[in-house]
C-alpha cells in the first residue's frame, strides 16, 4: 500500500520545509509543498493529495479562496483541507469552515494534534 500524500501550502520557505520533514520522518508520509494559493489549487489536481494543510494568509489569494476553488473542482473537492494558520480563531474559523475546510488549527501547531487531525482524515 502506497504512503498516503499530504500537500502542505505555506508560503513560509521554513514552516513549510519543517511540515514537509516531519511528516516523511515521522509519519511516513508522500508530501508535497506549495507557496501560492494558485500552485495549490495546480498540485491539488496534478498531485491528487489525500490531505491539504492549508495556511490562511498566501501571496497572491487567500487559502479561504483557494479552498473554494479546489472544492469547486469535481477533480479536488473530495479532499479534505485542514487550515492551519496563525489568525485568530474568531472569525477565520468560521470563513474557513463555509469554504469546505474540515478542520481549524492554530500555529504554533501541537506536533501530536496535528499527527491526529491528519490521522482523522487520512488513516493509515
Amino acid at each position: 500500500m502506497s504512503a498516503k500524500r499530504i500537500l502542505i501550502v505555506d508560503d513560509n520557505d521554513d514552516v513549510r520545509y519543517i511540515l514537509l520533514q516531519l511528516l516523511e520522518r515521522s509519519g511516513g508520509y508522500d508530501t508535497l509543498g506549495a507557496v501560492t494559493g494558485q500552485e495549490a489549487m495546480g498540485k491539488a489536481i496534478s498531485g491528487r493529495p489525500d490531505l491539504i494543510l492549508m495556511d490562511i494568509r498566501l501571496p497572491d489569494i487567500s487559502g479561504v479562496d483557494a479552498t473554494k476553488a479546489i472544492k469547486n473542482n469535481p477533480r479536488t473537492g473530495q479532499i479534505p483541507i485542514v487550515a492551519y494558520s496563525a489568525l485568530p480563531l474568531v472569525g477565520w474559523k468560521q470563513r474557513a469552515f463555509q469554504a469546505g475546510m474540515v478542520e481549524y488549527l492554530q500555529k504554533p501547531v501541537n506536533l501530536k494534534l496535528l499527527m491526529e487531525t491528519i490521522q482523522k482524515f487520512v488513516p493509515s
